[in-house]
């Protein structure tokens, strides 16, 4: 059995830079930290905004995953750093350019990818890079014209059916696959009247069996026969400043948080992450003047950060 194995850095402990104290811009009241992937670096915000823990030197980072000790990141190869330790391993890289940008790390370890450069969408056994399950995506646009390998997929999600979502971002589409590559379903993000060029980035099945797509202009929800029954788009809050709308997580309560890419600005202007409720309302909106990107933006529980025993 092939196992991860540690990238021994003797530059491992410079790539911890000091961490700021100064409280960046939280508007509302945020419950519990944030972990984001922002600009080269992987980072945990805390409710005040001041950023407790940080990864720098990290790539153009597209996805951070809290799993028991570890902080995963992808920068089209897929890295990971013990919280507690510092030690930082490489597990997969697909190709040298556009490796991958989406993954999933399951409940039972094991990690689902979508593979930019090769086309395949991919699932390795925990702790390793052995294949449980490996297939061939259809990235091509309606047209059939396939695009470049940097706007092949985006993120990946395994469904509780064990099916997979995935983003092809340059045909604007979602795609389901089952275990063996199967098309089980297929949806196209609507091109909105702003004129917003669209492109699937995110995807997330819910409970009710709904499929809720991010789409850079905005947010929409599908049902299993492509109606469109909830939505946003960047426009309805102009006060945010929006663009750019990428990672999304459903919280239990069936709130969204939301992160965007390129968007901030060094003067607090503009919102790299935010909270909207079903009745789209903002619960909360973090404007900071350090960094212009929030691809992934997960809230996560204070105890389910590491701590020393």
């Amino acid at each position: 059995m092939k196992s991860f194995c540690p990238v021994l850095l003797s530059a491992v402990c410079a790539m911890f830079a000091a961490v700021s104290t100064a409280a960046s811009e939280i508007k509302g009241e945020l419950p519990s930290p944030l972990l984001v992937a922002a600009t080269a670096r992987a980072m945990l915000v805390g409710t005040d905004g001041k950023i407790l823990w940080e990864l720098r030197k990290c790539g153009n980072i597209h996805r951070v995953w809290l799993k028991d000790e570890w902080v995963y990141f992808s920068n089209n190869n897929l890295w990971r750093v013990n919280v507690l330790s510092g030690k930082k391993e490489f597990l997969y890289s697909p190709c040298p350019k556009d490796g991958l940008f989406g993954f999933e790390i399951l409940p039972d370890g094991n990690i689902v990818i979508a593979e930019n450069g090769t086309g395949y969408i991919t699932e390795f056994a925990a702790g390793t890079t052995n294949a449980v399950v490996r297939f061939k995506g259809d990235p091509r646009t309606a047209q059939g014209k396939i695009p470049g390998l940097h706007n092949r997929y985006r993120m990946i999600r395994k469904t509780p059916a064990g099916t997979y979502l995935v983003c092809c971002s340059g045909a604007n589409a979602v795609r389901e696959y089952d275990a063996k590559g199967k098309l089980l379903w297929e949806q196209y993000a609507p091109r909105l009247k702003s004129g917003h060029s669209p492109l699937t980035f995110e995807a997330l099945r819910r409970k009710n069996g709904n499929t809720i797509i991010s789409h850079l202009g905005g947010i929409t929800e599908y049902t299993p026969d492509h109606r469109a029954v909830w939505s946003f788009t960047i426009g309805d809050f102009p006060e945010l400043k929006l663009d750019n709308l990428c990672g999304i997580q459903e919280l239990p309560n069936g709130n969204l948080v939301v992160g965007t890419y390129a968007n901030g600005r060094p003067d607090g202007s503009r919102v790299t992450a935010f909270e909207i409720t079903r009745d789209k309302k903002i619960v909360w909106s973090y404007a900071p003047t350090h960094d212009r990107n929030m691809m992934t933006a997960f809230r996560i529980e204070a105890a389910e950060w590491p701590a020393k025993k």
